[in-house]
């Protein structure tokens, strides 16, 4: 029986949204590379969630829970298992606080850029920072992305999450450590959405700022290329960037990928890279910076999957 029969034999007879068998994840990252999932799944609602993660767990089947797949490579093998989509949840609501405050709820597959809207027209300060960055919110949690010197857990009230026995659960601020680029949810915990906590500001200022953080990425940063965002973690005091252009790699080439000439912790696609393609750059980015300067740069990217 194949891979994908067997996938089918665990969710065809399922009412848990449009999946696709043996789909090419080329087609949905980023950064356009990666060979086939068994199963790429659209998840519309939390019903739906837990019932597929249940059956997949019932059937000891692995799975990967994206948001929008921005910040993750799946290696040219493919997935041996369920990639699930959160598609249907990209729910963004305000709630007045008072007090100067106010309170935007996201659920986990909402683009930040959605929720960065919102704060303008309800005219909430504190998530400047997410402009331009094309994740979700649940990625933006899990990860405690940031930019200009503000992370995620600086507006994060409490979080909702699907615990892995699949029981629904609110966590408080406090009950989550978040530290550079991680957070302390357990293994196997589902990030449903996340209450943030804002000032109130003015429409004009919030909107000066953010367009000040859009025109220095459009200046500093490849977007003309499929590319995943930052490759490597910063280390203390030390850009990633710097370090890797430092060690004479801006521009480097292997196949179709190339670290960025704009930006050296970004690796972009000029046409036909492969995952393997970016691997290599990423290994070769590891290895130089470790021999000639004694670093260990760590990927900031996710990469799952199976080599070819």
């Amino acid at each position: 029986m194949t891979a994908k029969n067997e996938m089918k034999d665990v969710l065809g007879d399922m009412d848990c949204g449009r999946i696709l068998y043996d789909e090419p994840m080329s087609l949905h990252t980023s950064l356009a590379v990666g060979g086939k999932a068994e199963a790429l799944v659209f998840a519309e609602n939390e019903d739906q969630l837990a019932q597929i993660i249940g059956k997949l767990s019932e059937h000891r089947k692995k799975y990967f829970i994206a948001g929008n797949l921005t910040n993750v490579i799946v290696r040219d093998g493919g997935y041996q298992g369920a990639i699930v989509l959160m598609t249907g949840f990209k729910d963004v609501t305000c709630e007045p606080a008072g007090g100067g405050k106010g309170f935007i709820y996201a659920q986990a597959g909402a683009a930040l850029s959605s929720v960065v809207h919102l704060s303008i027209t309800e005219e909430l300060t504190g998530l400047e920072f997410c402009s331009g960055i094309p994740g979700s919110v649940g990625g933006a949690v899990w990860m405690n992305a940031g930019a200009y010197g503000r992370e995620m857990k600086d507006v994060v009230e409490s979080v909702t999450v699907l615990e892995a026995d699949g029981v629904k659960k609110t966590m408080k601020r406090n009950e989550i450590i978040f530290g550079y680029r991680n957070t302390s949810f357990p293994r196997g915990t589902v990030i449903l959405g996340a209450l943030l906590k804002l000032e109130k500001g003015e429409r004009s200022k919030i909107k000066e700022t953010i367009n000040e953080i859009l025109l220095w990425r459009r200046e500093k940063h490849p977007l003309d290329f499929p590319s995943a965002g930052s490759i490597f973690k910063n280390l203390p005091g030390q850009a990633a960037g710097k370090i890797i252009e430092e060690s004479g790699l801006k521009g480097m080439a292997v196949g179709g990928a190339q670290i960025s000439s704009k930006h050296a912790n970004f690796i972009i696609n000029r046409g036909g890279a492969t995952a393997a393609d970016i691997m290599r750059l990423i290994e070769t980015v590891q290895s130089r910076v470790k021999k000639e300067k004694n670093l260990v740069l760590d990927t900031e990217v996710v990469i799952v999957g199976e080599d070819e």
